[in-house]
């Protein structure tokens, strides 16, 4: 077969000569591009959600702790009752165990009782770190006590805490919560101490007050010897 005049001329042609499996290859690349981009977008978008939602949570609970600073403050641990589960219980810094809101206010009650008519009690609570699970949520810390004590006495010490809160109806409440502090050297054992010797320091001055009184009746009542 003879060539056609001017063949041997004519530039190749590029796209009759590109291989088919590279070009469906790069088409099936630029339409998975939109797709992978959407998919990173969504994720974004899911992560800065989740993040607006934690601090949320962390906003809510931030609250309950200034909430707990107010009623300490304040000597009504009955503001707390927004901020407590119906199934609260707890174990106070003085090893005594409370359950429920009508628990929490008898542990306090006696706590006044200790301080004293004209005393207040005030307290700074850190915390230390929150971690989220779900519908639960447990933060661990500390706190800074100042108790001014009736006769004017100041007292200052420290104690740890842990409080486990549950999401009831969309809103944060304490279930648990657990604080410690020395067993031994606290303040609480010093004023129960003190009390305990004012309270025998008395009953003793009382006590020698009356025998002193009986010794001097039965003289009396024995009289003088009659003489002989």
């Amino acid at each position: 077969m003879e060539d056609r005049p001017g063949n041997e001329n004519r530039p190749p042609n590029r796209h009759r000569e590109q291989n088919p499996i590279k070009f469906t290859g790069l088409m099936k690349t630029k339409q998975l591009v939109p797709a992978v981009a959407a998919v990173f977008t969504i994720l974004c978008c899911a992560s800065l959600t989740l993040r607006a939602d934690d601090e949320a949570d962390h906003t809510a609970l931030r609250m309950i702790r200034t909430n707990y600073e107010q009623a300490v403050s304040s000597g009504d641990v009955s503001k707390l009752a927004p901020c407590l589960g119906k199934d609260v219980t707890g174990v106070m810094v003085t090893g005594e165990e409370v359950k429920g809101l009508e628990g929490l206010e008898s542990y306090w009650k006696k706590i006044q009782d200790l301080i004293g008519p004209g005393g207040s009690y005030h307290v700074t609570v850190n915390a230390d770190k929150t971690d989220l699970y779900g519908d639960l949520a447990v933060s661990r810390g500390s706190t800074d006590d100042v108790v001014r004590l009736g006769s004017g006495k100041e007292l200052t010490f420290h104690s740890f805490w842990t409080a486990v809160c549950r999401k009831e109806d969309g809103v944060w409440k304490v279930v648990r919560m657990e604080a410690a502090m020395d067993p031994v050297d606290n303040v609480f054992i010093s004023l129960r101490l003190k009390r305990a010797e004012l309270t025998y320091g008395l009953g003793g001055l009382v006590a020698g007050a009356m025998l002193v009184w009986v010794i001097q009746l039965l003289r009396r009542c024995a009289g003088p010897s009659p003489a002989k």
